[in-house]
């Protein structure tokens, strides 16, 4: 059980991020995004790949950012 709550806190961690960078930067390519979270919180953990893939789905799903229009691997900060 406690293993579990530190994950779910390293994934909030992780969500956290990416909402502050897109916030700040408004339009980031794919690479660059997980690039710049990963930068920033490496210092406390490692994130896992399935954690960063689960982030940006939800932040998708609740329209915090979107996909650009004609572009597979960019993202728009929605205000």
């Amino acid at each position: 059980q406690f293993n579990f709550l530190i994950d779910l806190t390293n994934f909030f961690s992780v969500l956290h991020n990416f909402y502050r960078i897109m916030k700040a930067r408004k339009t980031m390519s794919n690479q660059d995004l997980i690039r710049e979270v990963i930068a920033q919180i490496s210092t406390r953990f490692m994130p896992k790949i399935p954690d960063i893939k689960k982030a940006i789905e939800v932040l998708l799903d609740k329209e915090y950012m979107e996909r650009v229009d004609g572009t597979k691997n960019m993202f728009a900060y929605v205000a």
